[in-house]
């Protein structure tokens, strides 16, 4: 099982370096890779981290999905097509469409859709001129305005807005972030991963805030699995990452105020969830028994060599992290 699980992390983490990997070849800008690896992750998530295929043809199938969705197989860049895409990773054309097509159907892709589009192309929404009123009739914007009559809003769902609030959160509009994060609670009052957006917004500003946050999250986790950790919580699969940064999130908050015996409990519990400890956990396990604070260890992060010297040292004496050997 464990092996299983393993080798579906290892694709996903796959695929995300190959997407990257063609980045300056298909001359993708930040605002084009940040959409591709959305809409890689979005779809990931909704197979729970299972699917068949090989990387190079999901990959493909992404790219191919993000080209069509923004009409640049149509701008003459040989590599946006799906012939050239099958080149590219070597792998079949139609293969290609059937994984895409999968994309689309699974993550209910419209035309024009702004969650994988560019700006400027969802902005050329030729309905964006349009709405529809109560009755289901489409009538022109302007003349449902002017007359004053009510029209439907477009919907979005708490995934449309979670993914709102962490672009803003990425480009440093933390009232936007928080206005989505907010409304993708009111939406599902019980999103993990939403109340960890919120923590972040006030992380740096309002600890206070950003503790409640974060305990709410934490919280929430708890209920998820019924008040009952379970042996293991595998980062591998996407919609499991929520409820390990919780635990996380919180026991940073702890740490930052000072109360470190709480934190050092939420750290090795990640340690026995997330067996490969993909966030790093071990270290701040080291930190806290060496009694080093929460802002002294900031100076540890770009510095893996002093990282790992810590942990060795702590791990002698207190033996809490088991190395992986395979």
């Amino acid at each position: 099982m464990f092996l299983v699980i393993k080798i579906g992390e290892e694709k996903f983490e796959k695929v995300t370096d190959l997407l990257l990997s063609k980045k300056d070849l298909l001359s993708l800008d930040e605002q084009d890779s940040k959409l591709v690896l959305k809409l890689w992750e979005a779809y990931w998530k909704k197979r729970n981290g299972k699917t068949n295929s090989s990387s190079e043809v999901l990959a493909a199938a992404v790219l191919w999905q993000y080209s069509s969705s923004n009409f640049l197989w149509e701008t003459g860049i040989e590599h946006w097509t799906q012939k050239g895409l099958a080149e590219l990773f070597n792998v079949k054309a139609k293969t290609i469409a059937n994984n895409s097509r999968e994309i689309r159907r699974l993550l209910k892709i419209k035309d024009f859709d702004h969650r994988y589009c560019r700006k400027e192309v969802a902005e050329s929404n030729p309905m964006n001129e349009f709405a529809m009123l109560e009755n289901g009739l489409i009538v022109d914007k302007d003349t449902a305005m002017s007359e004053g009559l009510q029209f439907m809003p477009l919907k979005k769902d708490k995934m449309d807005y979670y993914f709102d609030g962490m672009e803003c959160l990425d480009a440093g509009n933390r009232k936007k972030a928080a206005y989505y994060f907010k409304k993708t609670i009111e939406i599902d009052e019980e999103f993990v991963d939403a109340c960890n957006g919120m923590g972040t917004v006030y992380w740096w500003d309002n600890l206070t805030k950003a503790k409640e946050w974060y305990q709410k999250a934490y919280e929430l986790t708890q209920k998820h699995f019924n008040n009952k950790w379970p042996t293991e919580i595998n980062w591998g699969i996407m919609e499991n990452r929520q409820y390990l940064r919780a635990i996380q999130y919180y026991g940073l908050a702890l740490w930052r105020e000072g109360s470190n015996e709480r934190a050092l409990e939420m750290f090795k519990l990640l340690i026995q969830l997330n067996k490969n400890d993909n966030q790093g956990a071990r270290y701040l396990v080291a930190a806290l028994y060496a009694e080093i604070s929460w802002k002294k260890m900031e100076e540890y992060k770009n510095n893996n060599e002093k990282e790992e010297k810590l942990l060795e040292e702590q791990n002698k004496k207190h033996n809490f992290w088991k190395y992986n050997e395979e």
